[in-house]
Protein backbone atom coordinates (compact mmCIF):
# COMPACT_ATOMS: atom_id res chain seq x y z
CA UNK A 1 0.00 0.00 0.00
CA UNK A 2 1.38 3.15 -0.99
CA UNK A 3 2.73 5.70 2.20
CA UNK A 4 0.76 8.86 1.76
CA UNK A 5 2.29 11.94 1.26
CA UNK A 6 2.89 14.20 4.76
CA UNK A 7 0.46 17.21 4.66
CA UNK A 8 2.80 19.29 6.82
CA UNK A 9 3.47 22.71 5.71
CA UNK A 10 6.93 23.33 4.67
CA UNK A 11 8.94 25.80 6.90
CA UNK A 12 8.98 29.32 6.06
CA UNK A 13 12.36 30.66 4.13
CA UNK A 14 15.05 32.14 6.31
CA UNK A 15 14.89 35.33 4.88
CA UNK A 16 12.10 37.99 3.31
CA UNK A 17 12.76 40.53 0.59
CA UNK A 18 11.23 44.07 0.17
CA UNK A 19 9.14 42.90 -1.99
CA UNK A 20 6.97 40.84 0.40
CA UNK A 21 7.91 43.60 2.75
CA UNK A 22 5.52 45.66 0.60
CA UNK A 23 3.04 43.16 0.17
CA UNK A 24 2.39 42.57 4.25
CA UNK A 25 2.07 47.12 4.18
CA UNK A 26 -0.65 46.72 1.47
CA UNK A 27 -2.84 44.22 3.30
CA UNK A 28 -1.66 46.27 6.93
CA UNK A 29 -3.13 49.62 5.01
CA UNK A 30 -6.24 48.39 3.68
CA UNK A 31 -7.47 46.59 7.00
CA UNK A 32 -6.04 50.16 8.65
CA UNK A 33 -8.73 52.00 6.24
CA UNK A 34 -11.18 49.51 6.93
CA UNK A 35 -11.65 48.40 3.49
CA UNK A 36 -12.62 45.28 1.50
CA UNK A 37 -10.05 43.96 -1.21
CA UNK A 38 -12.70 45.09 -3.68
CA UNK A 39 -12.95 48.48 -2.41
CA UNK A 40 -9.38 48.97 -2.40
CA UNK A 41 -9.58 47.82 -6.13
CA UNK A 42 -12.63 50.75 -6.72
CA UNK A 43 -9.95 53.42 -5.10
CA UNK A 44 -6.81 52.45 -7.20
CA UNK A 45 -8.66 52.14 -10.25
CA UNK A 46 -8.20 55.82 -11.11
CA UNK A 47 -4.62 55.64 -10.38
CA UNK A 48 -3.82 52.24 -12.62
CA UNK A 49 -6.28 53.20 -15.45
CA UNK A 50 -8.17 49.70 -14.80
CA UNK A 51 -9.61 48.23 -12.11
CA UNK A 52 -7.69 45.16 -10.42
CA UNK A 53 -9.62 41.69 -9.80
CA UNK A 54 -10.27 40.87 -6.45
CA UNK A 55 -8.27 38.10 -6.90
CA UNK A 56 -5.46 39.99 -8.08
CA UNK A 57 -5.69 42.18 -5.02
CA UNK A 58 -5.78 39.16 -3.01
CA UNK A 59 -2.53 37.69 -5.03
CA UNK A 60 -0.82 41.07 -4.12
CA UNK A 61 -1.66 40.76 -0.22
CA UNK A 62 -0.50 36.81 -0.03
CA UNK A 63 2.86 37.78 -1.68
CA UNK A 64 4.11 38.33 1.94
CA UNK A 65 3.34 34.37 3.21
CA UNK A 66 2.59 32.90 -0.06
CA UNK A 67 4.07 30.64 -2.38
CA UNK A 68 4.14 33.25 -5.43
CA UNK A 69 5.97 35.91 -5.54
CA UNK A 70 5.17 39.60 -6.47
CA UNK A 71 7.69 41.96 -7.48
CA UNK A 72 6.46 46.16 -7.35
CA UNK A 73 8.38 49.62 -8.76
CA UNK A 74 8.25 52.44 -7.33
CA UNK A 75 5.34 54.38 -9.32
CA UNK A 76 3.18 51.47 -7.42
CA UNK A 77 4.33 52.49 -4.12
CA UNK A 78 3.61 56.17 -5.52
CA UNK A 79 -0.23 54.42 -6.01
CA UNK A 80 -0.33 52.67 -3.10
CA UNK A 81 0.72 55.88 -0.81
CA UNK A 82 -1.85 57.83 -2.63
CA UNK A 83 -4.83 55.98 -2.80
CA UNK A 84 -4.07 55.01 1.12
CA UNK A 85 -3.01 58.62 1.87
CA UNK A 86 0.00 57.41 3.53
CA UNK A 87 3.83 57.96 3.27
CA UNK A 88 5.90 55.87 0.89
CA UNK A 89 7.68 54.72 3.61
CA UNK A 90 4.91 53.11 5.49
CA UNK A 91 5.14 50.22 2.51
CA UNK A 92 8.68 49.91 3.47
CA UNK A 93 8.58 48.63 7.78
CA UNK A 94 8.85 46.00 8.95
CA UNK A 95 6.69 43.38 10.05
CA UNK A 96 6.46 43.79 13.72
CA UNK A 97 7.65 40.44 15.67
CA UNK A 98 9.70 39.14 12.53
CA UNK A 99 13.34 38.51 12.71
CA UNK A 100 14.17 36.60 9.88
CA UNK A 101 16.91 37.84 7.53
CA UNK A 102 16.80 40.50 4.46
CA UNK A 103 17.35 38.71 1.47
CA UNK A 104 20.90 38.39 0.19
CA UNK A 105 22.41 40.15 3.31
CA UNK A 106 23.52 39.04 6.94
CA UNK A 107 21.23 41.65 8.57
CA UNK A 108 17.44 40.89 9.96
CA UNK A 109 14.23 42.75 8.32
CA UNK A 110 13.93 44.70 11.85
CA UNK A 111 16.72 46.53 11.01
CA UNK A 112 14.74 47.86 7.95
CA UNK A 113 13.91 51.19 9.53
CA UNK A 114 18.13 51.63 9.45
CA UNK A 115 17.81 51.74 6.00
CA UNK A 116 15.18 53.35 5.68
CA UNK A 117 15.62 56.41 8.17
CA UNK A 118 19.46 56.71 8.03
CA UNK A 119 21.83 56.34 10.81
CA UNK A 120 22.82 59.65 12.43
CA UNK A 121 26.37 59.81 10.68
CA UNK A 122 24.45 59.17 7.34
CA UNK A 123 21.91 62.26 7.58
CA UNK A 124 23.97 65.19 6.93
CA UNK A 125 24.40 64.15 2.99
CA UNK A 126 20.07 64.13 3.59
CA UNK A 127 19.83 67.71 4.92
CA UNK A 128 21.83 68.95 1.77
CA UNK A 129 19.63 67.54 -0.48
CA UNK A 130 17.01 68.87 1.52
CA UNK A 131 17.79 72.40 1.68
CA UNK A 132 18.39 72.89 -2.28
CA UNK A 133 15.15 71.67 -2.86
CA UNK A 134 14.04 74.66 -0.78
CA UNK A 135 13.26 72.70 3.17
CA UNK A 136 15.42 73.60 5.46
CA UNK A 137 16.15 72.55 8.74
CA UNK A 138 14.38 74.55 12.01
CA UNK A 139 17.14 77.49 13.54
CA UNK A 140 16.95 78.52 16.59
CA UNK A 141 15.62 81.77 15.18
CA UNK A 142 12.19 79.49 13.84
CA UNK A 143 12.06 77.89 17.74
CA UNK A 144 12.21 81.53 19.05
CA UNK A 145 9.14 82.33 17.16
CA UNK A 146 6.98 79.21 17.61
CA UNK A 147 7.52 79.44 21.82
CA UNK A 148 6.70 82.92 21.24
CA UNK A 149 3.51 82.34 18.67
CA UNK A 150 2.72 79.05 19.38
CA UNK A 151 2.14 78.12 15.98
CA UNK A 152 5.06 75.73 14.61
CA UNK A 153 7.22 77.02 12.32
CA UNK A 154 7.34 75.94 8.28
CA UNK A 155 10.83 74.95 8.42
CA UNK A 156 9.56 72.65 11.51
CA UNK A 157 6.74 71.04 9.69
CA UNK A 158 8.72 69.85 6.86
CA UNK A 159 11.97 69.17 8.62
CA UNK A 160 13.19 65.93 7.93
CA UNK A 161 14.83 65.75 11.52
CA UNK A 162 11.63 66.59 12.93
CA UNK A 163 9.79 63.92 10.89
CA UNK A 164 12.58 61.15 11.60
CA UNK A 165 12.32 61.66 15.16
CA UNK A 166 8.54 61.26 14.75
CA UNK A 167 8.59 58.00 12.70
CA UNK A 168 11.22 56.60 15.24
CA UNK A 169 8.94 57.43 18.27
CA UNK A 170 6.17 56.03 16.64
CA UNK A 171 7.98 52.49 15.77
CA UNK A 172 9.66 52.25 19.71
CA UNK A 173 5.93 52.65 20.69
CA UNK A 174 4.78 50.17 18.30
CA UNK A 175 7.60 47.67 19.56
CA UNK A 176 8.03 48.63 23.42
CA UNK A 177 5.47 45.77 24.61
CA UNK A 178 7.30 43.46 22.18
CA UNK A 179 10.85 44.30 23.65
CA UNK A 180 10.12 44.19 27.55
CA UNK A 181 8.34 41.12 26.79
CA UNK A 182 11.85 39.88 25.75
CA UNK A 183 13.48 41.40 28.44
CA UNK A 184 11.32 40.04 31.07
CA UNK A 185 11.26 36.59 29.68
CA UNK A 186 15.30 37.25 29.73
CA UNK A 187 15.26 37.84 33.41
CA UNK A 188 13.57 34.73 34.13
CA UNK A 189 15.93 32.72 32.14
CA UNK A 190 18.90 34.82 34.18
CA UNK A 191 17.30 33.88 37.27
CA UNK A 192 16.78 30.35 36.99
CA UNK A 193 20.06 29.67 35.59
CA UNK A 194 21.65 31.34 38.96
CA UNK A 195 19.15 28.92 40.93
CA UNK A 196 20.40 25.31 39.20
CA UNK A 197 23.62 26.42 37.67
CA UNK A 198 24.80 25.84 34.29
CA UNK A 199 25.00 21.58 34.49
CA UNK A 200 21.46 21.96 35.93
CA UNK A 201 20.22 24.24 33.04
CA UNK A 202 21.84 21.95 30.27
CA UNK A 203 20.27 18.82 32.14
CA UNK A 204 16.94 20.38 32.20
CA UNK A 205 17.43 21.30 28.20
CA UNK A 206 18.90 18.33 27.07
CA UNK A 207 16.78 16.16 29.94
CA UNK A 208 20.18 14.33 30.24
CA UNK A 209 21.17 13.92 34.17
CA UNK A 210 24.34 12.95 33.02
CA UNK A 211 25.29 16.56 33.41
CA UNK A 212 24.75 16.54 36.50
CA UNK A 213 27.50 14.40 37.11
CA UNK A 214 30.07 14.32 33.99
CA UNK A 215 33.17 16.39 34.42
CA UNK A 216 34.25 18.89 32.58
CA UNK A 217 37.24 18.28 30.35
CA UNK A 218 39.66 20.82 32.69
CA UNK A 219 38.37 19.06 35.46
CA UNK A 220 41.05 16.93 37.61
CA UNK A 221 39.65 14.38 40.09
CA UNK A 222 41.14 12.91 42.66
CA UNK A 223 40.65 9.15 43.74
CA UNK A 224 42.06 7.48 46.21
CA UNK A 225 44.25 5.60 43.50
CA UNK A 226 46.09 8.84 42.76
CA UNK A 227 47.92 8.19 45.76
CA UNK A 228 48.70 4.67 45.32
CA UNK A 229 49.59 4.80 41.97
CA UNK A 230 53.27 6.46 42.39
CA UNK A 231 54.02 3.47 45.40
CA UNK A 232 56.03 0.98 44.40
CA UNK A 233 54.35 -1.61 42.44
CA UNK A 234 54.26 -4.98 44.28
CA UNK A 235 54.86 -8.92 42.67
CA UNK A 236 51.99 -10.69 41.66
CA UNK A 237 49.86 -12.11 43.91
CA UNK A 238 50.63 -15.97 45.19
Amino acid sequence: MPRRRSETAPPPPEDVDLNQVVAYNVRAARELRGWTQDEFADRLEPYLGQRLSQASVSAIERAWDGDRRREFDAHEMLMFAMVFELPMIWFLLPPVGEHRLIRNTTRPIDELYTYLFGRPDQLEPVYERLREIGIADPTTADDTVENLTGVPSDAKQWSYRERRKDLLLALLDEHQDQFDTAVDELGRVVDHLRQVGLRGFLAEKTIDDEFLTHDAPNETTRPTTTHTSSKKKSGPPS
